[in-house]
């Protein structure tokens, strides 16, 4: 899974992590609420970079219920665990690969946050969520469908990341217009009673928008390695997506999120 991710990770990465928890934390947590999130259960994170949502689902998990983050990134692990420590919150990390269960029919609720789309075979990281969760128990995802990131006023800048993000994503064998095939894939896998939701997350502050310049930044050895783009091409990109978002006219709006959910069988 590490190799198929095309953002940089640990440190270089989580200022992005941030801001872009901040962008989807109301849509997030009314996904996780409608997938029944509830004090006493135990949830598990797949691809949790920094932990944010991890620590999300252990406050919503309180009394009795804890969260598990897993990520093959280390050091992103080691920030993940420093903030739960700090949020006081049951919150526990490990290093795991998205295609394998951690565990086997234990967690009330398995999730992923924008996995899917970077991997090459999304299809074996899901059946692997339904494995981890016990007869009854619900996988949720959240992914993106590319080309439906816009800004108001319109800004070239955010098309050129589009295209240059697709490219890069397409070259290390993922898929970033996953979200509308979502339904398809959890049925696929075996889940029941599937729903899906379409979110549209804005982002109206400089601090949220310059999500989008960090980026292009954290991306720039995968797109390089894609040659979707020269260094030059990436500065020249990285100056006019940061200057459209220092613009206090401009709000941008995050390609559109599917966000969907599904039941393991009783029987």
């Amino acid at each position: 899974m590490a190799g198929e991710y095309t953002i940089a990770g640990g440190l270089a990465d989580a200022r992005r992590l941030a801001r872009q928890a901040h962008v989807m934390e109301a849509a997030t947590l009314a996904f996780l609420s409608s997938a029944g999130l509830r004090p006493g259960w135990l949830s598990l994170d797949v691809g949790c970079g920094d932990g944010q949502v991890s620590i999300a689902m252990a406050r919503a998990s309180v009394p009795r219920g804890r969260a598990v983050g897993v990520d093959a990134d280390a050091e992103s692990l080691l920030i993940a665990q420093r903030s739960a420590t700090r949020a006081g919150v049951e919150a526990v990390f490990a290093q795991a690969d998205a295609y394998r269960p951690i565990a086997v029919g234990v967690f009330d609720l398995a999730y992923a946050r924008l996995v899917l789309s970077h991997l090459i075979e999304p299809a074996a990281a899901l059946r692997a969520m339904v494995a981890a969760v016990r007869p009854g128990g619900t996988v949720a995802v959240e992914d993106l469908y590319l080309g439906t990131l816009r800004s108001e006023p319109p800004a070239q800048a955010l098309n050129d990341l589009q295209d240059i993000y697709g490219a890069t994503v397409r070259f290390h064998g993922g898929d970033p217009t996953i979200g509308p095939r979502l339904p398809a894939l959890l049925s696929a896998a075996g889940l029941e009673c599937v729903r899906e939701r379409a979110v549209h997350n804005p982002m109206r502050t400089v601090a949220d928008k310059l999500f989008l310049a960090e980026l292009v930044r954290n991306m720039r050895g995968s797109v390089l390695a894609a040659r979707a783009a020269s260094a030059d091409q990436l500065d020249d990109l990285c100056a006019r997506v940061e200057n459209a978002a220092r613009d206090p006219r401009t709000v941008f709006y995050q390609a559109r999120i599917h966000q969907v959910q599904g039941r393991r069988p009783v029987t």
